[in-house]
């Protein structure tokens, strides 16, 4: 009678290969998951934009999201007119940005003072750019709003 099973060796040698293969792909995975939150963030921000524009244009009221660059965070606020808003209520609460994700306003991606992207009722909206950054202060993406059409887009 034969017995069937796999040696010592042979196992070793599986463990050596799956052990390789793990510390080739860690690197890999934690730059992929890395990339994800700062996608995470630029995508939570180009949501919240186009629910701004929605809400403005359904309800004919002003609305806003509002960002808080030294708190990391960001929401939507209505306004209590349909141009030329005075008083802002909360709609959404704030959401969070990751510690790990850096950001700034302005086209040069350098502006560290809270801003509004405000949107009217006709579809048009203030021109806002956010700029998502790594730690290092790359930027990795720039969630823009056209002034003229209101428009978010992720570039």
């Amino acid at each position: 009678m034969r017995q069937t099973g796999f040696t010592l060796v042979e196992t070793l040698v599986v463990v050596a290969i799956m052990s390789t293969l793990s510390l080739i792909a860690i690197p890999y995975f934690y730059s992929w998951s890395s990339s994800l939150e700062y996608k995470e963030a630029a995508w939570g921000i180009l949501s919240d934009m186009r629910l701004g524009k929605q809400m403005a244009l359904s309800s004919n009221l002003e609305h806003r999201v509002e960002f808080d660059i030294d708190g990391k965070r960001f929401r939507i606020a209505r306004g209590n007119l349909s141009s030329g808003s005075t008083s802002w209520t909360s709609v959404k609460p704030w959401s969070d940005i990751k510690e790990s994700v850096n950001w700034a306003s302005g086209a040069s991606c350098d502006g560290t003072a809270d801003l509004n992207a405000r949107f009217k009722p006709n579809g048009s909206s203030d021109s806002v750019v956010i700029c998502i950054k790594n730690a290092d202060n790359a930027v990795k993406h720039r969630v823009n709003l056209s002034s003229s059409s209101g428009r978010a887009y992720i570039n």
